[in-house]
Formats: structure tokens, sequence, C-alpha cells
């Protein structure tokens, strides 16, 4: 089992190695890094998986570290009381007469008095790594905050790209729709015309037709005209 001293330096390298981590991960650039991703809403996914897992590290950090900070506190305490104690034996054995039993006293003060201070020491450095942690956490919650904003404008954006994206195809469709309506109308027209055309063209062959029918008829009954007055002598 590690005694206090290895125990307090194997935590104190604990923080300073998480300590270490948040500082690089919180100094980062978000939007250079975010910009220059390939895929700059999975970047920012993962840089937040890697931000929440150091929260939760933290924050149980703080809060072992805040316990030693207690408990180093009510040694501290406990350590003084037995200063006073001891002070007061040694004044009791003093007014006894009993000088190597004051000496005895003033030994065991001065043990303790160098404890509390040992304790008072350690409570100091507790107390900085405490308020170190808790900067690191509130440095890693306004840094999600920020990347979880930086997140959601990256999915409107994209949100916004792929709309206007398919506003815009809708657009060339529609436009694509209302020119071929226009050929179509335009064709209809043309047939239109080509059958009035045709129309036409047919009453004027009709017309035609019936003047030579007419032409014809007319010299037919001019011959039959002619013939009968041939046979009648008449010029």
């Amino acid at each position: 089992m590690l005694s206090d001293a290895s125990q307090s330096l194997f935590k104190e390298e604990v923080t300073m190695s998480i300590l270490g981590r948040i500082k690089d991960l919180v100094s980062a650039n978000i939007n250079a890094m975010l910009d220059g991703a390939e895929d700059p809403e999975k970047m920012a996914n993962e840089y937040l998986r890697q931000l929440t897992n150091e929260l939760y590290e933290v924050r149980t950090n703080v809060a072992a570290a805040m316990a030693d900070e207690t408990k180093l506190e009510q040694r501290r305490i406990a350590s003084q009381h037995e200063v006073d104690q001891w002070q007061m034996k040694a004044e009791a054995a003093l007014r006894a007469g009993d000088e190597e039993l004051a000496k005895a006293a003033l030994s065991r003060k001065v043990q303790s008095q160098k404890l509390a201070e040992q304790y008072l020491a350690q409570e100091t450095a507790q107390e900085e790594q405490v308020a170190a942690l808790q900067d690191a956490l509130v440095n890693l919650e306004t840094r999600i905050a920020e990347v979880k904003a930086k997140k959601e404008l990256i999915i409107a954006k994209k949100n916004r790209a792929a709309t206007q994206e398919a506003l815009q195809r809708t657009a060339a469709s529609m436009g694509r729709i209302t020119a071929i309506d226009k050929l179509d109308q335009l064709e209809e027209k043309v047939d239109d015309r080509l059958a009035q055309a045709e129309a036409m063209a047919k009453l004027e062959q009709g017309s035609l037709e019936a003047k030579f029918r007419d032409l014809e008829k007319g010299q037919e009954i001019d011959s039959e005209l002619a013939e009968l007055k041939r046979r009648m002598g008449i010029s």
C-alpha cells in the first residue's frame, strides 16, 4: 500500500497529466480545425467525444480532490488540536513540578506541530489542484458549448446547401417542363397551321377542280349546241 506522501505524489501526477491534455484540447483552433476538415461534422463529433470523455474524468477527479482536501483539513485541525492539548499537558506538568514530563509533553507537541504544518502545506497544494481542476472543468464546459454551437452551424449550413440544391434541381426541372410545354404549344400551333393550310389547300383544290369540271361541262354543252345548230342548218 502506498504511503500518504506517495499517494499524494501519484495524484498530483495524474492531475498534471489531465490538465496537460485539457490544455491541448481547449487551445486548439476550432475554426481552423473544422474548416479544414474533409467532413467538418464528423470532426466536430470526434472532438466532442474527446472533450466529453475528459469532462467526465475531470469531474471525477474534482470530486476526489475536494474529498482529499477535506480530509487534509480535518487532519490539520486534529493535529493542531493535539498541539494545544500537549501544550496544556506540558503546562500542567510544570505546575506539578515534573519537568521531565513537561519535556515529554513538549516533544509530542513539537511532533504534532510539524505534522499540522505538513497537513497545512498539503492542504494548500490540494486547494491549488482543486482550483486548477475546477478551472479546467469550466474551460471544458465552455469549449463543449462552443463546439456544439459550431456543429449546429455546420449542420444548418449543410441543410441549407441541400435545400438550395434541391430548389435548384426543382427550378431546373420546372424550367425544363416549361420549355417542353412551350415546345408542345409551339408544335400544336404548327400542327394547327398545317391543318389549316391543308384544309385551305383542299378547298382551293376542290374549287379548282370544280372550275375545271364546270369548264368541261360548258365545253360539252357548247359542242352539243354547235352540233344541234349544224343539224338544223342554223349558223
